[in-house]
């Protein structure tokens, strides 16, 4: 009997939570009324190389929708200019797409340096005319 008890006494083990890792999050208005085109940003992944940003797009009608630049903004000023990496994107009629914008650097030191305060600034043109889509963005437990 007791070595049944000390068996089941040393098989149980104390589980605990997965340690919480920083995330980034929107922190304001994430979308942006680009005349043909109306988008959304989702933050869905972070990383100690960057986080990525899902864009939800929109278009009114028939609209080309390009994503020129794209700037991390730290709240010192610092600004990380990152390759958009994104192809123009063809939107025809009323229609819907989901575009992934990677914004790589390196989140780990700026987590060390408590960096973790930015505005995630855009450079977009819908039909050719250009608009600067500024989303605020903050990284926490």
């Amino acid at each position: 009997m007791w070595r049944l008890l000390l068996v089941l006494t040393t098989a149980c083990v104390v589980v605990k939570p997965a340690d919480q890792r920083p995330r980034w999050r929107t922190t304001g208005a994430a979308e942006l009324d680009a005349g043909c085109a109306l988008a959304r940003a989702f933050v869905r992944k972070t990383g100690k190389d960057g986080f990525g940003v899902a864009l939800q797009l929109r278009s009114r009608g028939d609209c080309t929708v390009v994503i020129d630049r794209a700037d991390l903004v730290f709240a010192g000023g610092e600004r990380v200019s990152t390759r958009p990496g994104v192809p123009r994107q063809v939107l025809t009629g009323r229609s819907q797409i989901y575009v992934w914008l990677p914004v790589a650097f390196d989140n780990n030191a700026a987590w060390n340096a408590e960096r973790n305060t930015a505005v995630l600034e855009l450079a977009v043109s819908a039909n050719a005319a250009p608009v600067t889509w500024r989303i605020p963005v903050e990284q926490a437990l």
